[in-house]
């Protein structure tokens, strides 16, 4: 007998828990044969049309015949096999199941649904949502078991989101007079994602995915949108003429066209149950200074915040399906947080006041970062907004540095808790510039995470995304098939996994098993599963052992061992002598562990061996598996040996610096050697994988070989002599 399960999250006491209910892949009616499937919903709410789709598209493969019904039709339905998709509060559904003999759903939240199975006179399935988004969740859950195992099964089990919002952050340039942060052009992904930012078959692709790996918060972060977005009438040369960006691209889209093409996006997101959401830095004016001279990066500008002002008006003004906008009070600020605040009040708070007092049936949520502010200066000034019962504000916080690959439980902000004192929420900024090329992929990491999570009450919810790298479409893969994909298509596992459970934490590994398996038939998907885990497992233990001064992206880069361009290479002597572990890690630093003075911390010797050992017996896992001529499939084997190799030269590199740091010479060259060893396996697989490229801080030049003198450096300087071979 073969199970899914489907995990049940119940409500006790104010807190949420996971409860495992099973959905076996047996059970009365299940057909032998291709049968004939009514299905039941309403095709006037996309987002449950979206989720029909699936399904028709699912059982349609399986040679079953699907006829779609009206829910007004269940009442008159009569016998037959049949998938229901509905609001719980559904008066026609209720009471067709009720007629079946299943079980009511009740007290369902938003996005929550329930599963009922009833079996006379014939097999039914019921997706009942809270709203119309639990609904189309539902139905994807349940295309995916049909998918994974066929028609067939018993649901019975409820799911309610740990987290209301599950976002992506997409730094993303509009144009290349309007970059995203920080403005510099050294990022080649930054440069070719110009193209695709315009194309509406990238948003309606990524939006998509995205949707089924539940997440329903798209925003997208650029220095300063506006030129590209809004036409003022007192700056009317601000507004983009067109759209340019590098290698000659040039796209003729007129200001009333760009309204046009985001209004779209932003109803398409709708359609997914995705809010969408725009983000700036402060201050930042590009293109707008160039054409007026008068309006200047000078807090005190008046000009400059009239600008502002009106180009934040019209913002909302013209997109009525804008969900929110994202102010940050830097990094192009030097003043106090009292100052800071003050500004983007008048820049543009005051503006969206003024707007939302007008027009008061409007929604719309303003979130203030935490980047050069406080919370109790946005609650001052920002103060006005609170009258506006449709208005919703927000604060945000940098949840753990620019490294969510660290330490699952992070302690660098004590933001949330004070948010919580004053009796608001907080979204988390969780940053991912540790890992570009790698889909990374471990799911016990992301519930240790999630679980880590403080006073998750206050919490408004997250957005994960990187400020290094700019995902769209892939173009750095060797083999030239897998490129032109989105990148979140190419990493879509670890996508996959931060979406769907920070949905239910509690998605059993079984799910993550199944998937596998239906991606890649040619290999076992439980083996699979294991090596990319313990594969990825060992990589977050490198940055949470040495992140304690290495806090931000450019202090730090795991797929390269390297710094920003100001610092180039880390070495053993940095990994012991200049930095100590993250804050909310309860590891030993290479000093301490080096003294022996680890006061029952687990030791950096003990944490090396650790990673060793995943590492190897994830090489040992996928030692057999071969890709059958599959691409996606060569590139995920390969994914889990790069990590593989990768984790082990850390593991050594770790015992090498501690043992540099107590005096052990001869142990310390020792353990070097075979770093440089598994250096050079690591490089020399990614150099079959992927061609070089251009990050904001670091560029990966001439080739994969451009740091192996400075790895065998490492070893010579402690005496070793020659080039090391592996023992």
């Amino acid at each position: 007998m073969r199970t899914i399960v489907l995990a049940t999250l119940l409500v006790a006491a104010g807190t949420l828990r996971s409860a495992p209910a099973t959905a076996a892949n047996q059970g009365p009616g299940k057909p032998a044969v291709a049968e004939t499937v009514r299905l039941y919903f309403d095709d006037a709410a996309p987002q449950i049309a979206f989720a029909a789709g699936d399904l028709k598209a699912v059982l349609g493969r399986q040679h079953h015949t699907v006829q779609s019904h009206p829910l007004a039709g269940l009442a008159r339905s009569g016998p037959g096999r049949k998938i229901v998709l509905a609001e719980a509060t559904n008066k026609a559904a209720a009471a067709a199941l009720a007629e079946h003999g299943g079980k009511p759903a009740t007290g369902l939240g938003p996005q929550a649904y329930a599963l009922r199975t009833t079996t006379a006179p014939e097999l039914g399935y019921w997706v009942l949502g809270g709203d119309v988004n639990g609904v189309m969740y539902g139905g994807l859950q349940i295309a995916e078991h049909f998918a994974a195992s066929g028609w067939g099964g018993r649901f019975e089990g409820e799911e309610t989101p740990f987290l209301l919002n599950r976002g992506m952050k997409l730094n993303l340039p509009l144009d290349r007079r309007l970059p995203t942060y920080v403005g510099r052009w050294t990022s080649n992904s930054a440069m070719k994602a110009i193209p695709h930012v315009w194309d509406f078959s990238f948003w309606q692709q990524l939006i998509d995915q995205q949707a089924r790996h539940r997440y329903n918060v798209l925003s997208v972060w650029v220095h300063h949108p506006f030129p590209a977005l809004v036409k003022l009438s007192d700056y009317p040369k601000v507004c983009l003429p067109r759209i340019e960006g590098f290698d000659g691209f040039v796209k003729e889209l007129d200001h009333d066209q760009r309204v046009a093409f985001w209004r779209q996006v932003m109803r398409y997101a709708h359609d997914r149950g995705m809010t969408f959401y725009f983000f700036n830095w402060n201050i930042h004016l590009e293109h707008a200074k160039d054409q007026y001279p008068t309006i200047t990066q000078d807090p005190k500008n008046k000009v400059s915040i009239d600008y502002m002002y009106q180009s934040m008006r019209a913002l909302l003004e013209t997109y009525p399906e804008l969900d929110g906008f994202g102010i940050t009070a830097g990094d192009g600020m030097k003043g106090t947080a009292e100052e800071n605040t003050t500004w983007t009040w008048n820049a543009m708070g005051k503006a969206a006041k003024d707007y939302l007092s007008e027009h008061p049936s409007r929604k719309f949520n303003l979130i203030n970062r935490s980047v050069g502010s406080s919370p109790e200066a946005w609650l001052s000034l920002y103060a006005p907004l609170k009258s506006l019962p449709k208005v919703r504000q927000d604060y945000s916080a940098k949840y753990a540095m620019a490294h969510m690959y660290s330490t699952p439980t992070p302690k660098w902000t004590g933001t949330i808790a004070n948010i919580k004192r004053l009796g608001e929420k907080t979204w988390l900024t969780i940053r991912n510039d540790d890992y570009f090329y790698f889909n990374w992929g471990d799911p016990k990491f992301v519930r240790d995470f999630l679980a880590g999570i403080p006073h998750i009450d206050a919490v408004a919810g997250m957005y994960i995304g990187s400020d290094g790298f700019n995902p769209s479409r892939t173009y750095f893969c060797r083999n030239e098939a897998l490129n032109g994909q989105l990148e979140v298509e190419r990493r879509w596992y670890m996508e996959m996994l931060w979406g769907r459970l920070s949905y239910n934490p509690g998605t059993s590994d079984d799910v993550f098993k199944q998937l596998l398996a239906e991606r890649y038939p040619g290999v076992s998907g439980a083996t699979l599963f294991e090596a990319w885990a313990l594969a990825s497992r060992p990589l977050p233990k490198v940055t949470e052992l040495i992140m304690g001064e290495w806090k931000l992206d450019f202090h730090w880069y795991p797929e390269t061992c390297w710094s920003g361009r100001g610092w180039g290479f880390r070495t053993i002597d940095a990994f012991a002598n200049e930095t100590t572990v993250a804050k909310g890690s309860d590891l030993c630093d290479i000093a301490s562990s080096a003294k022996g003075d680890c006061k029952g911390k687990k030791s950096s010797y003990t944490v090396a061996d650790e990673m060793q050992a995943d590492a190897r017996k994830a090489l040992e896992l996928i030692q057999p598996l071969t890709s059958g001529g599959n691409a996606e499939l060569e590139l995920a084997i390969n994914n889990v040996r790069q990590m593989a190799c990768l984790s082990t030269y850390y593991a050594y590199k770790i015992r090498g610096a501690t043992y540099k740091k107590a005096g052990q010479t001869a142990k310390a060259r020792e353990e070097m050697g075979q770093a440089y060893v598994w250096w050079i396996k690591y490089t020399r697989s990614m150099e079959g994988s992927y061609l070089p490229d251009s990050f904001r801080n670091t560029s990966i030049s001439p080739d994969w070989k451009f740091a192996d003198a400075v790895v065998l450096k490492e070893y010579t300087d402690l005496g070793g002599t020659g080039v090391p071979e592996c023992r």
